[in-house]
């Protein structure tokens, strides 16, 4: 019953104590969280709650790094968090797959993949036989504002735009919006696309993402037909343009880079970034370009300037929605994407991470004291973490069993040996997998999609096959170990196994017939330079969790494991709210 409901009541002739009956009983929750006049009170540990609550993601920010380079950090940045609020500083990812959308879909959902339906960035779609992106919708839907005709196909993503359909969980923005009538406002930006989606839920006020192909910030038609005043604003100004003329170059040349990372700066294994940025410091950003196109937007993207980019969007959000200034509850969701592009392109032991990492600190110190002054101490909470951490570059040997494999060559000997094992081919060795084009081996890896129809034709059965692929990937020597769907769905494995966190990752209707997991280090790719994240492994799962402001105690350092799965219920609790409805973790203050 609405509130308008009881004032009609009472009209009518309905007593003071009934209808003061009625308020306290179904009323009072939702006022204790929207109350305008001050900040509203977590009633399980009577600290005030504040009226906005931040998540910062930095894109595949290890959870080492923390400690790792923490004398170089200043004190008002991640030390500031650390001291005044608190800092699992083992948090661990709890399932295989480590990638950037099953991350970010878990951050919000508080789900593995498994429930989230987000198993991978990209998967084959056996209906549709094809691969499939995580933000691709069922129907196309138009950038808004519209790129250029001649802006060329997505660098990232689908060309039918991008919508959170094929996420199946329940996001802390999912849940604010059900709770306050829509009123309390979900607002989710990025550089990446599926990032700004996966954040931001079914219905978000705002969802925006850059562009290279014409340095802009976009949302889509399926959330909206044009974009908010003040994002053609800030668009107006051309803001990725005004590093055209710089270049990158290390923010404290007064540190010794090589003794922090261990490596020198031109180190074995790095590429040339974007735009031909070079492996060494400074990295220019226009390269031969005589005008801003998208090269060299690409090259903002793989530098610091990205982050930058993104936190002018920010603010630019927080002043003109008045976010966390109202009678609502607010939500804010940033992914730093910056981090991720750079650490694939020079890897988490290269001068450029280090250097990405010092600024990182910086921008967090910015973004707190720009909190500080809009909404007020006290008045927010901010939960930060990462999506996935990332490997070493096999070439850089920093663990035993690191080597690059190329994709193509797996799947070549895995189905040589399928083949020898069998007197019915299915057609030849390339036949056994749904897919044979290098592009989609690369995406949809670690898993194999086995060709049922081609097997089955010739009186093999699918589940055999499976086994016999298992078998012969857990005896390479680049591969720790490997399981069947079959497997995942009926076998039950110790906690904290690989097989505990295969199981997290696997989902029957889009993950396919068995999953591979590397050997430290080693990374299965068609890349020939640069690093890769994706495994179970500890490098990929360990990332950080900080929490800080309203509500938040300052416990400080907290050495207990923790799983990355925490972080929604903490978002849920800083709003007011139960957690998502499928997170299976609580809050843990």
């Amino acid at each position: 019953m609405s509130r308008g409901s009881v004032v009609l009541f009472a009209f009518m002739g309905l007593t003071a104590v009934v209808a003061a009956q009625y308020v306290a009983k179904h009323l009072q929750p939702v006022a204790a969280v929207l109350d305008p006049a001050e900040p509203p009170v977590d009633p399980a540990t009577g600290r005030p709650a504040g009226k906005l609550v931040v998540l910062v993601v930095f894109d595949q920010m290890r959870g080492d790094y923390l400690a790792k380079w923490a004398e170089h950090f200043g004190t008002d940045g991640f030390e500031r968090l650390k001291k005044e609020g608190v800092w699992y500083s083992d948090t661990h990812i709890p399932y295989a797959c480590t990638s950037t959308g099953p991350g970010h879909a878990s951050l919000l959902s508080g789900a593995p993949p498994s429930v989230s339906g987000i198993i991978e960035n990209d998967w084959w779609d056996r209906k549709a036989a094809k691969r499939v992106y995580c933000c691709q919708p069922t129907r196309p839907f138009e950038l808004v504002p519209p790129l250029p005709a001649d802006a060329g196909g997505a660098a990232r993503g689908a060309d039918t735009g991008f919508s959170p359909e094929r996420l199946l969980a329940e996001t802390v923005g999912d849940k604010l919006k059900a709770a306050d009538g829509g009123k309390g406002r979900v607002v989710s930006l990025s550089i990446k696309d599926r990032t700004a989606v996966l954040m931001g839920g079914v219905k978000p006020d705002a969802a925006y993402c850059f562009d290279v192909r014409d340095g802009l910030f976009h949302t889509g038609t399926y959330y909206r037909d044009q974009p908010h005043p003040w994002v053609i604003e800030f668009n107006a100004t051309k803001p990725a343009e005004k590093w055209f003329d710089q270049q990158w170059d290390r923010l404290r040349p007064d540190l010794d880079y090589a003794k922090a990372t261990g490596n020198p700066d031109d180190a074995p294994g790095e590429s040339t970034g974007a735009n031909k940025q070079g492996r060494v410091f400074p990295h220019p950003y226009k390269g031969q370009l005589a005008a801003p196109a998208p090269a060299y937007f690409g090259a903002v993207e793989c530098s610091p300037a990205g982050n930058e980019l993104l936190l002018e969007f920010a603010k630019k959000a927080v002043a003109a929605e008045k976010l966390g200034q109202g009678e609502t509850r607010d939500l804010l969701c940033l992914s730093f994407s910056s981090n991720d592009i750079i650490g694939h392109a020079f890897g988490p032991d290269s001068w450029e991470v280090f250097d990405v990492t010092l600024r990182t600190d910086k921008l967090v110190a910015d973004l707190l004291a720009f909190l500080d002054a809009t909404v007020g101490k006290g008045k927010y909470t901010l939960v930060l973490s990462a999506d996935h951490g990332v490997s070493p570059v096999p070439e850089q040997k920093k663990l035993d069993t690191a080597q690059r494999v190329r994709v193509t060559d797996v799947y070549e000997g895995l189905g040589a040996a399928l083949a020898a094992a069998s007197e019915k081919t299915p057609g030849g060795p390339t036949q056994w997998f749904e897919t044979t084009d290098p592009r989609d081996m690369d995406r949809i890896w670690p898993w194999v999609y086995l060709n049922h129809a081609a097997i089955a034709a010739r009186g093999l059965k699918p589940e055999a096959v499976a086994a016999a692929a298992r078998d012969w990937l857990a005896k390479q020597g680049y591969i720790e170990t490997a399981f069947t769907s079959t497997q995942l769905e009926t076998e039950a494995f110790p906690d904290g196994s690989f097989g505990a966190k295969a199981k997290l990752a696997y989902r029957s209707d889009r993950c396919g017939d068995v999953l591979a997991v590397p050997k430290p280090g080693v990374q299965i790719t068609t890349y020939t330079a640069g690093t890769n994240h994706g495994s179970p492994q500890p490098y990929d799962t360990h990332v950080p969790v900080l929490a800080f402001g309203a509500g938040v105690p300052a416990l400080g350092k907290q050495t207990e494991r923790k799983s990355s799965l925490i972080v929604a219920p903490m978002l849920a609790k800083g709003l007011g709210l139960d957690p998502p409805a499928k997170a299976v973790e609580k809050a843990p203050y």
